[in-house]
């Protein structure tokens, strides 16, 4: 039988039109068998499954060397049709396929699903060849290749896209990819918001259908350039959402797709709305490089600029200037009309600074009333004079602040590039130093930086820094000038003034030093300890109760301004056995400006433990006739430069101040008197008490006890002895 079926499948493939006559019958049966043979040969090699059936689907024939892959055992399947074998679904396929090979003479890409004996289902492929033999029969010939593997990879491979595909369109990202022509094969939910287009609308465009010309051409050169790399490309892209019309800022990668072979076929995007993170960016920039007052560049932002501009002009041989301003008496506008104004001052002053300069300087704020300029590329010192000027014309002009009219200036210290230093640091520093100068100078000016601010700078910080270890090194001392009665010349009391006796440059002057204290808060220690020795060195003098010897102390302005200054000079005296009638506080006229509630309740306190309390330096600071009144004040000290004076205006100011002091029932002591004729002036006019170098200079303690107890009551009169050495 399978000789015999073979036999048929070779005569249908050979088709041989072979006229045999008697003579060539043997030749012919030799040729056959060697047919035979190959026919076989081909039929053992093939995996596949061959059928011979009618226009009706009936099996003819089959062959195959896996009977396991055919849905029925090959005796039952001959004779029946396709319809009686397979399920109708799959029937109806493959009687297609012969269909459209009986009129096409070929059909194959027919798929069919095949139930096996064995319970298992696999996947056949159709290949179908029209077959004519001898006669008006017809048939067909039917290859069925087992392609379950392929198919099940296929649905593997299909479930897989499905499930990305599901994930895509979950993705706030926006993803697509696009063929090397630049059209759409496919895009997500997010890509659809963004064009406002659904799926169906962007597949099969390009950009050029979707977007306007130039960002068409923008995204294409990008798709080009992924491509060309062979990498991913990162960047930035503002696009217009066809959802609300807005811009947005789209951080987008790219990367080549390449197919099996390795050959790029096409370009994968992936884009992220970024532009609320841009705000936060631009945000955070803000923030850590520019003043959140002013909008003013920071200290940090002026500090690159300032090294950028170094670098830059360096290399190209032109100058550079850095400006340190500082607004005059700040403080005193914050103070005095509240902390917004003070914010709104400042605001207008960054304002003026930047109408004062090029459009390429930098204009900064270093914090407090502190602002700088970077100005590159300057021609001539000359040039920062001029801009200089401009800055201080500028703030001549009116400020309104609160409704008021202010008038504020300002002070402006200039260092210039390479000139004074090549450094940042030290341009910056010997700029602050000139305008420090500017300050001292009057305000209100501009000067410019020299080697002698830098000496004067560096010589302030070793003082500050010897200055805090003085007191524990036993190097301060007080000294004490004797206060004379005029009439008689009798010693009635002294004045402590605090003296440094460095051990390196000798004795320091007050001037030097004192200013140093002021400003790093040390003079509240220093005063503190010269308070000390001063009850020391009264309850001294007052221990034989002969006659009362008045000592007078300087408190600053930062003394009373630090929390229990009366409870710290109430242990004072309980350590050093002082009575506060021994002692006189004397104080400054500007402190009665400053906290004028606390001040009167300190000095009130005071008062009422038994302390008098002086007012130095009067007619000096800024004097008002009702403080005289309001505070507990006992004695007036007439400022030296009064009495030293040879114009007749300062004499007749003179007589009014002791004429308001008698009328207030106020002592008065006339400070630096140093000749006879001043002396005498001073009493024709009533003044009753003085001090000075024609009585004595400020001697040591041990001085002041041994000129106390050679006083008047032991015949020693300093007015006759004119002690000054």
């Amino acid at each position: 039988m399978v000789r015999r079926s073979v036999v048929t499948l070779s005569q249908s493939l050979l088709q041989p039109a072979l006229t045999v006559d008697n003579n060539e019958h043997k030749q012919a049966e030799r040729e056959l068998r060697k047919a035979l043979e190959f026919a076989e040969g081909i039929i053992s090699a093939i995996p596949d499954v061959l059928f011979e059936v009618d226009e009706d689907g009936r099996y003819l024939q089959v062959w195959t060397r896996n009977p396991e892959l055919l849905a029925q055992q090959k005796e039952m399947l001959l004779g029946k049709t396709v319809n009686d074998v397979l399920a109708p679904d799959q029937a109806a396929i493959a009687m297609e396929a012969l269909r459209e090979a009986g009129r096409e003479g070929i059909a194959d890409g027919r798929c069919i699903c095949i139930s096996l004996p064995n319970g298992e289902t696999r996947w056949f492929e159709l290949s179908v060849a029209k077959r004519s033999s001898a006669g008006s029969t017809t048939t067909l010939l039917a290859l069925s290749r087992d392609i379950t593997e392929r198919k099940r990879a296929e649905e593997a491979t299909n479930s897989i896209r499905t499930q990305l595909l599901s994930v895509l369109q979950t993705m706030p990202d926006m993803v697509w990819v696009k063929n090397m022509d630049g059209v759409y094969l496919l895009c997500n939910h997010a890509f659809e918001q963004l064009t406002g287009k659904a799926e169906s609308e962007v597949v099969g465009k390009t950009d050029f259908d979707l977007f306007a010309p130039e960002r068409a051409r923008y995204f294409r050169d990008t798709d080009k350039e992924a491509a060309e790399t062979g990498g991913i490309l990162v960047g930035e892209e503002w696009v217009v959402s066809e959802e609300n019309g807005q811009s947005v800022l789209l951080e987008t990668r790219k990367v080549p797709v390449m197919d099996a072979g390795g050959e790029i076929v096409g370009v994968l995007g992936v884009a992220r709305d970024v532009t609320e993170l841009n705000v936060s960016r631009q945000k955070i920039h803000q923030m850590a490089f520019y003043d959140p007052l002013t909008s003013l560049p920071n200290r940090a932002l002026f500090n690159d600029r300032l090294r950028q501009m170094i670098t830059s002009d360096g290399s190209l041989g032109r100058r550079a200037g850095v400006m340190l301003i500082d607004i005059d008496h700040f403080k005193a506008v914050n103070d005095t009309m509240g902390h917004p104004v003070g914010d709104d001052l400042l605001c207008q002053a960054g304002g003026r600074l930047n109408a004062s300069v090029r459009g390429y300087d930098t204009v900064a704020r270093l914090g407090g009333d502190e602002f700088a300029i970077l100005l590159p590329d300057i021609s001539q010192g000359d040039d920062l004079g001029r801009i200089a000027n401009n800055i201080l014309d500028k703030f001549r002009e009116r400020f309104l602040l609160g409704g008021q009219e202010v008038f504020v200036s300002c002070s402006v210290g200039i260092a210039l590039y390479p000139n004074d230093s090549a450094d940042a640091n030290d341009l910056v520093k010997y700029a602050d130093s000139a305008m420090y100068l500017a300050k001292r100078s009057g305000r209100n000016s501009f000067r410019f930086y020299s080697k002698d601010l830098t000496a004067s700078a560096e010589e302030r910080m070793r003082l500050e820094s010897d200055l805090r270890r003085a007191i524990e090194r036993g190097e301060l001392e007080l000294h004490y000038q004797p206060k004379v009665l005029l009439d008689s010349g009798a010693i009635v009391g002294c004045e402590a003034l605090l003296r440094w006796r460095h051990p390196e440059i000798g004795m320091i002057p007050p001037a030097r030093f004192i200013p140093v204290a002021e400003d790093t808060g040390l003079i509240v220690e220093l005063g503190r300890w010269v308070l000390r020795e001063a009850c020391q060195t009264a309850a001294e003098l007052n221990a034989d109760s002969r006659s009362l010897h008045k000592v007078a102390v300087n408190l600053s302005v930062k003394q009373f301004q630090s929390a229990g200054l009366v409870r710290s000079i109430a242990e004072i005296l309980g350590e050093t056995g002082c009575r506060a009638e021994w002692v006189e506080i004397e104080i400054t006229e500007s402190l009665l400006l400053d906290q004028k509630d606390e001040t009167l309740q300190a000095m009130s306190e005071l008062r009422s433990m038994g302390f008098s309390i002086a007012i130095d330096d009067f007619g000096t600071g800024y004097s008002a006739l009702n403080y005289l009144a309001r505070f507990p004040i006992d004695t007036l000290k007439i400022d030296r430069s009064f009495i030293n004076s040879t114009d007749r205006r300062n004499e007749e100011l003179v007589k009014a101040i002791l004429s308001i002091a008698r009328c207030l029932g106020q002592n008065v002591v006339a400070e630096g008197v140093e000749t006879a004729e001043q002396a005498a002036f001073l009493v024709a006019n009533g003044c009753g008490t003085a001090q000075g170098f024609l009585y004595s200079k400020a001697v040591p303690k041990a001085d002041i006890i041994a000129l106390w107890l050679r006083s008047p009551e032991s015949g020693v009169n300093l007015g006759e002895m004119r002690f000054c050495g």
